[in-house]
């Protein structure tokens, strides 16, 4: 387990804890909030700890074509996200 600790404005702190959130790789295990809350505009600060999938940061998308062809394409720091029913948006690196 890896103890990050990240200090500053509190916007930027709840948007930098959320981006990180998002990524396969880590999972947030724990997070303690010190200096009162994620709310206003003294700075904060908030230990995380993670745990750093280093195995999971290539997965492999499966497509399958009108003609029953299926497709496999690697990717690596994959984002998948849902923009509506059965409408999915991948992000990742292919090299």
């Amino acid at each position: 387990m890896i103890k990050l600790q990240v200090e500053g404005q509190p916007n930027h702190v709840k948007s930098f804890l959320q981006d990180i959130g998002q990524r396969p790789q880590i999972e947030l295990v724990h997070q303690e909030v010190h200096n009162r809350g994620m709310t206003g505009q003294v700075d904060v600060s908030v230990s995380c700890y993670i745990r750093y999938l280093k195995e999971s940061r290539q997965q492999t998308i499966q497509m399958e074509t009108a003609e029953g062809v299926k497709i496999d394409i690697p990717m690596w720091d994959l984002i998948a996200v849902e923009i509506e029913k059965g409408v999915r948006v991948f992000a990742g690196k292919v090299f």
